[in-house]
């Protein structure tokens, strides 16, 4: 039986239709994509199998005893107590046990009686059955791997930050181990080393069923083996993961367009025929042509992808080559050492990718090229011809109070209102849209105004700060292709793998240690992890030849060869997604 059954389930929030007649199931260890544009009714479709909203037609059966867990973008946990006591509360039945195992063993002490030992043995025996005490461990190990460290299990809720609390909430999610997770965005405050935990855990550890609606087109890759697509208030299912599904739509686009023509062609000719010959001598054949014609089942035309923003970054000056020089460069603020011994250089045109954990320093860093923080020690050289662009994380350089329109025409007062429109227009906000307060928009249309006054700045170094947190796949994808044609240079602070893999030149990766430093890696994300499995076997090879007690030591390889062997690791990791 499927864990859960959905049977023409259609819903609305009066006028408007968000899910139409839609039939799918989930299976026992499935792992589903459920993708869509912002605003098509994800989120509404996971609170309907979650039962969390009732108001819809059709039917929903779920499997007997079956047990849900939901990780929504607004994290839901107690504020009177610190991380580790909400991780406990997973284990509140084991505990109990314990506590009742507790009085027996103190009864024992003071008295013989082979009741009392049958009891704590059927105590025992339960405790056992639930996974005895290796809670403590496995709370220590899940929530290591999302990023918390030891210093933080005995830190109250109420102080954790908004992505700390997302991550505690996921945390305690896996710790339940549901037959079936249904996540909404679960990579979003998670940086890589997190998102590449999470992966690893969902692909060998976790047995049960997944569906997930994210906008990391990497994990999906790496996670799902089936593709929901929410379009036009239905889904159409793919087989594969994220990867395999667009190749798989290219295709049917292709074929849908030659299917259309050729339909098309074949009208054509029947059409003309018609008419020559309708009052002609060949008329019964005519009359007989036009009744097929009538009858035939027409080859719909293949619709336009929907619109997405567009984008196309222009600097207004060339700037020189030189762009940025580090040399021992290292911040502190008050007694704590953000980074120390940073030493790389950057030229015209290098598009740099920056990578670590969170709090390593990487948004300091570009607050520091910007100006507004100065080196605690060494030397930072910036070129003096440079005018930057800046996409910060928590969408700074907005006034909530503006309308979208006033926000834009701030930077252009010389342009008329149709053209400021018309310029908005190219961002997805039509019509009344321009004169929504900016304090009232989603994440994603904030987004796409902040990404809108950058493109105004002609900038020629631009610096974003998680540029795609609140973007969807096909706005992602715009940017994309606007930043590749970008004929300057980008410094990109991002956990977004599939733009890393396909933008960055160069790597800058902070160690994550506290205190620690950065270095600047050549080549893109791939190639970066290629280089990391090449270390690995290496180091293990190793190993293995101290094990083994060996007096030869195999010879090392030149260096062209060991970059050559990463680039087809590289193209082979990028070839498997």
């Amino acid at each position: 039986m499927s864990l859960i059954r959905l049977e023409n389930v259609t819903k609305l929030y009066d006028p408007d239709l968000i899910l139409d007649d839609i039939s799918v199931s989930i299976e026992h260890g499935d792992r589903i994509g459920l993708i869509g544009r912002n605003g098509t009714g994800k989120t509404t479709l996971i609170k309907i199998i979650n039962g969390m909203l009732a108001n819809f037609k059709g039917k929903v059966t779920s499997a007997k005893g079956l047990r849900i867990g939901y990780l929504s973008q607004e994290p839901d946990l107690a504020r009177d107590c610190t991380l580790r006591q909400e991780m406990l509360k997973v284990f509140e039945k084991r505990r109990a046990l314990e506590d009742k195992m507790l009085l027996l063993a103190e009864e024992m002490e003071t008295q013989e009686a082979p009741d009392i030992l049958a009891r704590y043995a059927r105590i025992q025996e339960q405790h056992e059955q639930l996974g005895g005490y290796d809670y403590e461990h496995e709370i220590n190990r899940i929530l290591g791997g999302l990023g918390f460290s030891e210093s933080d299990f005995n830190l109250p809720i109420q102080v954790l930050s908004g992505g700390q609390k997302s991550r505690a909430t996921l945390a305690k999610l896996l710790l339940e181990a549901p037959d079936l997770l249904l996540f909404d965005e679960p990579t979003n405050h998670l940086d890589i080393k997190g998102i590449e935990w999470l992966e690893n855990y969902l692909n060998i550890e976790y047995n049960g069923a997944v569906l997930v609606v994210s906008h990391d087109r990497y994990f999906l890759d790496k996670v799902v083996r089936k593709v929901w697509e929410l379009a036009e208030h239905k889904i159409k299912i793919y087989r594969g993961n994220y990867s395999k599904y667009i190749e798989t739509k290219k295709v049917e686009q292709l074929v849908g367009e030659r299917a259309f023509k050729k339909q098309q062609a074949f009208i054509e000719h029947e059409e003309d025929f018609i008419r020559r010959n309708i009052a002609g001598q060949r008329t019964r054949e005519a009359q007989g042509r036009r009744k097929k014609l009538e009858r035939l089942e027409r080859v719909d035309k293949p619709k336009p992808d929907a619109p997405t923003i567009k984008l196309n970054f222009t600097p207004e000056t060339r700037g020189g080559n030189d762009i940025l020089r580090c040399k021992n460069v290292g911040k502190t603020f008050d007694d704590k050492t953000i980074f120390t011994d940073l030493n790389f250089e950057v030229y015209r045109r290098d598009i740099i990718g920056i990578i670590g954990a969170n709090g390593t320093g990487k948004t300091t860093l570009f607050r520091m090229i910007l100006g507004e923080e100065p080196p605690t020690e060494g030397e930072m050289w910036v070129g003096p011809t440079l005018k930057f662009g800046y996409y910060a994380q928590e969408l700074e350089g907005l006034n909530l109070d503006n309308e979208i329109i006033d926000e834009i025409w701030e930077l252009r007062p010389q342009q008329t209102h149709g053209e400021i429109r018309s310029f908005l227009a190219k961002f997805l906000f039509l019509g009344d849209d321009v004169f929504k307060r900016i304090g009232n928009l989603s994440g994603g249309e904030q987004s796409r105004v902040l990404l809108a006054k950058l493109l105004l700045a002609n900038a020629n170094v631009l610096l974003l700060d998680e540029p795609t947190n609140h973007l969807d796949i096909p706005a992602r994808e715009a940017l994309e292709a606007a930043l590749a044609e970008y004929p300057a240079t980008l410094f990109i602070i991002s956990h977004d793998r599939y733009l890393l893999n396909n933008l960055a030149t160069k790597l800058l990766i902070f160690d994550g240690t506290p205190g620690g430093t950065a270095n600047l890696f050549e080549g893109n994300y791939a190639e970066y992890i290629a280089e990391q499995q090449e270390h690995q076997e290496n180091q293990q090879a190793s190993e293995n030849e101290q094990a083994s007690q060996r007096s030869e030591t195999s010879p090392q390889k030149s260096k062209s060869k060991s970059k050559r062997k990463r680039k087809i690791k590289a193209q082979r990791l990028v070839g498997s997604n």
